[in-house]
């Protein structure tokens, strides 16, 4: 596969599609699933640096760094875009409720970890941890805005 393929498919875990998934539901009126994904995000990041502070591990690729925060980034475990994309698939999952966009979504997120694995960025553990915690921050994030709002 193409490297431009994979880092394409790899962006279905970043930032700017998770944004525009967000921007998506705010702009067709469900302002609770972007809630719901800004309280996702925040779980994501802040587990993220929790696991890479008690946790460091090298990225396939080294990365060098020369502070704290660049350490935190340079950590390959979890795989933050592994999670993002999990955590993507299962609101737009149980958003929709219909078995074949869960299935696509499913198949979006596993691509995406696959893709990061195929980059270097992370080892294959690193991206399993990834989507299996952002399954769970996706399945408790409804209640935990429940909570607030």
């Amino acid at each position: 596969m193409r490297s431009e393929n994979v880092k394409d498919i790899a962006a279905l875990g970043g930032n700017p599609v998770y944004f525009l998934v967000g921007g998506l539901f705010w702009f067709f009126g469900q302002p609770q699933v972007t809630y719901q994904l800004i309280v996702s995000l925040i779980l994501c990041y802040m587990l993220t640096t929790l696991f890479r502070m008690a946790f460091f591990r090298q990225r396939p690729l080294k990365q060098q760094y020369k502070n704290f925060l660049e350490r935190i980034d340079a950590s390959s475990f979890p795989s933050l875009h592994s999670m993002r994309a999990a955590v993507i698939a299962v609101t737009i999952g149980m958003f929709f409720n219909q078995p074949l966009v869960w299935i696509l979504a499913a198949i979006a997120a596993v691509s995406a970890a696959i893709a990061r694995v195929l980059q270097k960025r992370h080892y294959k553990s690193d991206v399993i941890a990834g989507l299996i915690i952002g399954v769970a921050i996706a399945a408790v994030s409804p209640l935990m805005l429940s909570l607030v709002l």
